[in-house]
């Protein structure tokens, strides 16, 4: 690049400030690149984004699924989230890149989901749920994974004789505790460690969600092989059993 290369600004001035007004060249032209790397960025100084192209993809940057993993606990606190921490909800990508400094955060090219991301882009529709079955059912699975089978009874229905009925699941005997319900959930987890986080997280998640007023139990089933009951693999069936870690 030579050092006397004007700046393309030059061309919006009135024309007599286009001509050179020194023996060295076009001083005036020369200024303005400065101007030019700020706001139109990728000029011959180097290749950066300016300020007129970020904030046309601005948009980018309040998606979920585009925003820069830097982004995320600043767009989470737009509506009122905390994130968990931990690669299972930030992904490895965003783990791996939220800490790093970069010249320029741009939002990314390609869309990334994670359950933080996830949760960003429904936490406010949940919002409208909060206090109902169907609310903490999704929010359960959001944060449970696509790979865990949760499901809610209510324990509103009486027993009849003829329908499928399992104690303690979606039928009790007796009296039960006022607004009560029952959270069934089904994870494949690999290692003990990895159930007792999940269990953990679920039971945090129904205390700070439910209404105050109610009681609930939580049951937990690790699947296994039953031909004709359970036969998806990484799903309902885990193969080769969990391991103490």
């Amino acid at each position: 690049m030579s050092n006397h290369e004007s700046s393309k600004y030059i061309q919006y001035l009135p024309r007599i400030f286009q001509n050179g007004n020194n023996e060295d060249g076009d001083f005036l032209g020369r200024l303005l690149k400065a101007f030019e790397q700020i706001l139109s960025g990728k000029t011959e100084m180097q290749e950066t984004l300016g300020i007129e192209e970020i904030l046309d993809d601005f948009d980018m940057y309040l998606d979920p699924e585009l925003t820069p993993p830097q982004f995320l606990e600043w767009l989470a606190s737009w509506v009122a989230l905390d994130l968990e921490e931990g690669i299972e909800f930030f992904g490895a990508e965003d783990t791996a890149e939220k800490n790093v400094n970069q010249v320029q955060i741009l939002p990314l090219h390609e869309k990334r989901s994670s359950v933080n991301r996830q949760m960003i882009g429904a936490i406010v529709q949940l919002y409208k749920k909060r206090g109902t079955c169907d609310g903490l059912l999704e929010y359960l699975q959001l944060y449970a994974g696509e790979e865990s089978t949760i499901s809610i009874n209510e324990f509103q229905d009486t027993a009849r004789i003829g329908e499928s009925r399992e104690i303690g699941h979606n039928t009790m005997v007796g009296n039960s505790s006022t607004s009560f319900f029952c959270v069934n959930a089904m994870i494949p987890a690999h290692s003990k460690s990895m159930l007792e986080n999940k269990i953990g997280l679920i039971r945090r998640v129904i205390e700070n969600e439910k209404p105050f007023y109610t009681n609930y139990r939580l049951n937990v089933e690790i699947p296994e092989m039953r031909v004709g009951v359970y036969s998806r693999v990484g799903k309902e069936t885990l193969l080769g059993g969990m391991i103490d870690e």
